[in-house]
C-alpha cells in the first residue's frame, strides 16, 4: 500500500523519537549522563509530537468520513425527490415538455408520449415529435421574449385534436423552455353539439310558431263574437311573438358563437348614431330623451352587422329600464381603443345582481322583463360579440341611480 505524504509525519516523528532513545542508551553506556538525559528528553518529545499528529490526522479522517456519509444521504434524498417529481408529472393529464434553446426535448412526461404517440421523445426536436410548427414557434417565442406564451392550437398528428398550450421559461435557467399541452378536444366537441342543438331547436320552433300566429290572426279577423275571442287570440299572438323573438335571439347568439368574426372597416360612431335614430320613437313613447353625444366618426375593424346588434340591445335595454329622465349615447376615441357608453337615469341594478346580468336568461325582475318584451338574451349577445372582437363590456350601476354600460373596442 502506498502511503500519502501526510501519513509520513507521525511515522517520522515516532521513528525519530525511538532512534534518539537508542542513541541516548549507547551514550549512557559510555558514562555521559547529560547526553542520556537530553537524548531521552528529545526522544520523548518526538514521540509526543508524533502521537499528537496521528491523533489530528485521525480526527480529519473521521470528519471526511462523516462528510462522505452526509453527501451520500443528500444524494439519496435528491434522487428520491426526483423520482417523486417524475411520478407526479407522469400522473398529470397535461402533456409536459422541457426543451433546450434549440428546441430539442430534454424531458417529456408520460402524457406527452401518449398524446403524440411517441415512445421516447427525449433528444428529438419538438417539431419532429408533434409535427406542429405552431407549437415550435410558441416555444421559441417564449425563449426569445422570456415572457409566457399562451394559445389554443389544433394538432393533426396522430389524430385531430385541440389543445390549450402554454410556454414559459425559468428565470434562473433561461436556456430551458417548459411546454404544457392540455387536451380540450372533447370540450370543444360538446360546445359544437350545444351550438348545433340551439340552432336546430330555434329553426324547428320558427315554423310552428309562424303557423300558430297566422291561424290566430285569421280567427281574430273572422270572429263574430270578438269580445272573448279577441282577448285570447291577442294573448296567443303576443306569446308567439315573444317566442319568435327568443328564437331569433338564440339564432343570433348561436351564429356569433359558431362563426368566426369577419371584420372590415366600420364606423362605430355611425352605427350607434343610426341606432339612436331608429329607437328614438320608442323612447319618446315613454317620455324619455334619447340623444347621441359623441364623435362624428370613429373607424374600427369590426363586423358592422354585429355592432348594430350590440348598439340596439344596449340602447333598447336602457329604454326598457328607464321610467323618467334621459339616455345619452357617447362615442370617444382614446389612444388605440374606441370607448362607447350608454348612460341612463333608470331604476339601476342592485350590487348583488351585477355579477350575473350578462348570463343567458338571467332576469332581475322576471315580471318586468316580460312586460317590456325582453328575452333575457340581449346583454349576453352584446357581451359575446364584444369579446369576440377583442373588446370588453362593463357596467357601472347603483339601485335607483341609473346605469352606464361601457364598450371598449380596439381600433384595428
Amino acid at each position: 500500500m502506498r502511503l500519502r505524504a501526510t501519513s509520513w509525519v507521525p511515522l517520522l516523528s515516532y521513528g525519530g523519537g525511538v532512534i534518539l532513545c537508542l542513541v541516548s542508551a549507547l551514550v549512557a553506556s559510555n558514562g555521559n549522563t547529560p547526553a542520556v538525559i537530553i537524548g531521552f528528553a528529545g526522544g520523548g518529545l518526538a514521540i509526543a509530537l508524533g502521537l499528537n499528529t496521528a491523533r489530528q490526522m485521525g480526527e480529519k479522517v473521521n470528519q471526511l468520513s462523516s462528510l462522505h456519509a452526509q453527501s451520500e444521504l443528500l444524494q439519496s434524498q435528491l434522487e428520491a425527490q426526483q423520482r417523486a417529481v417524475d411520478n407526479l408529472a407522469d400522473g398529470l393529464e397535461v402533456a409536459l415538455f422541457i426543451c433546450d434553446s434549440r428546441g430539442q426535448i430534454v424531458y417529456a412526461n408520460r402524457r406527452a408520449s401518449e398524446l403524440f404517440d411517441f415512445r421516447d421523445p427525449r433528444g428529438r426536436p419538438v417539431l419532429a415529435v408533434t409535427l406542429s410548427h405552431d407549437l415550435e414557434r410558441i416555444a421559441l417565442d417564449a425563449q426569445r421574449t422570456e415572457q409566457p406564451q399562451r394559445s389554443e392550437l389544433s394538432f393533426s398528428f396522430p389524430k385531430e385534436r385541440v389543445g390549450l398550450v402554454k410556454a414559459w421559461v425559468n428565470p434562473e435557467d433561461p436556456g430551458k423552455v417548459f411546454l404544457s399541452v392540455y387536451d380540450i378536444t372533447d370540450l370543444r366537441r360538446l360546445e359544437r353539439i350545444r351550438q348545433d342543438f340551439v340552432a336546430n331547436v330555434s329553426h324547428e320552433l320558427r315554423t310552428p310558431m309562424t303557423l300558430i300566429r297566422s291561424m290566430a290572426e285569421t280567427l281574430l279577423d273572422d270572429a263574430e263574437k270578438a269580445t272573448q275571442s279577441e282577448r285570447y287570440l291577442t294573448k296567443i299572438i303576443d306569446e308567439v311573438d315573444r317566442l319568435s323573438l327568443m328564437s331569433q335571439d338564440l339564432l343570433i347568439l348561436s351564429a356569433a358563437e359558431s362563426n368566426p368574426v369577419r371584420k372590415h372597416g366600420c364606423d362605430i360612431a355611425d352605427v350607434f348614431r343610426a341606432s339612436v335614430v331608429q329607437l328614438e320613437a320608442s323612447a319618446h313613447r315613454k317620455g324619455l330623451e334619447l340623444r347621441y353625444d359623441g364623435a362624428k366618426e370613429c373607424l374600427i375593424e369590426a363586423n358592422t352587422a354585429q355592432m348594430v346588434q350590440v348598439a340596439l340591445n344596449l340602447i333598447q335595454n336602457a329604454i326598457n329600464y328607464t321610467n323618467t329622465g334621459s339616455i345619452v349615447v357617447t362615442v370617444k376615441q382614446k389612444k388605440d381603443v374606441a370607448e362607447i357608453s350608454v348612460e341612463d337615469t333608470g331604476i339601476g341594478i342592485a350590487s348583488e345582481h351585477l355579477p350575473r346580468i350578462f348570463e343567458r336568461f338571467y332576469r332581475i325582475d322576471k315580471g318586468r322583463s316580460r312586460n317590456t318584451g325582453g328575452t333575457g338574451l340581449g346583454l349576453s349577445i352584446a357581451k359575446h360579440i364584444v369579446e369576440a372582437h377583442g373588446g370588453e363590456l362593463k357596467v357601472d350601476s347603483a339601485l335607483n341611480r341609473g346605469s352606464t354600460f361601457t364598450v371598449v373596442l380596439p381600433l384595428g
